[in-house]
């Protein structure tokens, strides 16, 4: 049975091993409906926000944004990046599968991306970029067309997007990059979204803002959580994220 995946892009300063262990219960909740599938950013940092002690021996620690540049075309020469990071990864299964003989271990389609943090900016940046990509009726070279993004705890803008300079390496450090309703309607992202928000969590007004500044609101869905900043684990909090989830693709596959 070919289950359908989801991108898992980690925040700054962290990796796909501690975004996969914060993420541990939530996979098991959703194993047989989605997979969820972790991915590393290219650079390497010192560690970010809540990563240590605990995750100490999970060094080193990366971002998606390389360390002192501001280049909107380097951006989005990281996001091609993590698009062939995906296809290898469906290649790579495909070829174990097909050597097993296992034709229910061929891969399912990626339906989506989550991001943490810093990630949501990669999110955000691929679904602009297929928007744009759709808008000019192009198809996309590794066969990638996400039905909706999820951004959890995030801030500021999609990875790619026209901003001004910044030397942030995480989204906490981040500010917005543009002033609210200053988007033409083409540049806001109408993919369905889903924004995961903690009510404790210090950058609440940057999660806030991204939101407002760069998502459609019509297609977005919020949930708000009584969390810091990090990915629900408490079993409430956890259902509810699991069943907005799965009614954000309902949505998607509606809207198609």
């Amino acid at each position: 049975m070919e289950v359908p995946r989801i991108a898992c892009f980690h925040g700054g300063g962290s990796n796909s091993a501690v975004f996969a262990a914060q993420c541990k219960r939530l996979a098991q909740v959703l194993a047989g409906t989605y997979e969820l599938v972790f991915f590393d950013a290219p650079f390497e940092r010192g560690a970010g926000p809540g990563v240590l002690p605990h995750f100490a021996d999970c060094a080193p620690f990366r971002t998606w944004m390389r360390p002192g540049s501001d280049g909107r075309d380097e951006e989005e020469q990281g996001l091609v990046r993590v698009l062939k990071l995906m296809h290898a990864d469906t290649l790579r299964r495909g070829r174990a599968a097909r050597a097993r003989g296992d034709a229910a271990a061929e891969p399912g389609r990626w339906v989506a991306a989550m991001g943490f943090s810093q990630g949501t900016r990669v999110v955000g940046g691929l679904l602009r970029r297929q928007q744009a990509r759709l808008r000019l009726q192009q198809l996309d070279p590794f066969g990638i067309e996400l039905e909706f993004g999820i951004l959890c705890m995030g801030s500021s803008s999609p990875m790619g997007y026209e901003a001004e300079p910044t030397n942030a390496l995480d989204a906490s450090e981040a500010a917005p990059v543009v002033q609210m309703g200053q988007l033409i309607e083409e540049d806001v992202i109408a993919i369905p979204t889903l924004h995961l928000h903690g009510l404790r969590d210090p950058i609440l007004p940057k999660s806030r803002d991204q939101l407002a500044a760069y998502f459609e609101l019509d297609t977005a869905h919020l949930l708000e959580i009584n969390y810091h900043h990090a990915m629900p684990w408490y079993t409430h909090d956890l259902m509810d994220f699991v069943l907005t989830i799965n009614s954000t693709q309902k949505r998607a596959i509606m809207r198609v």
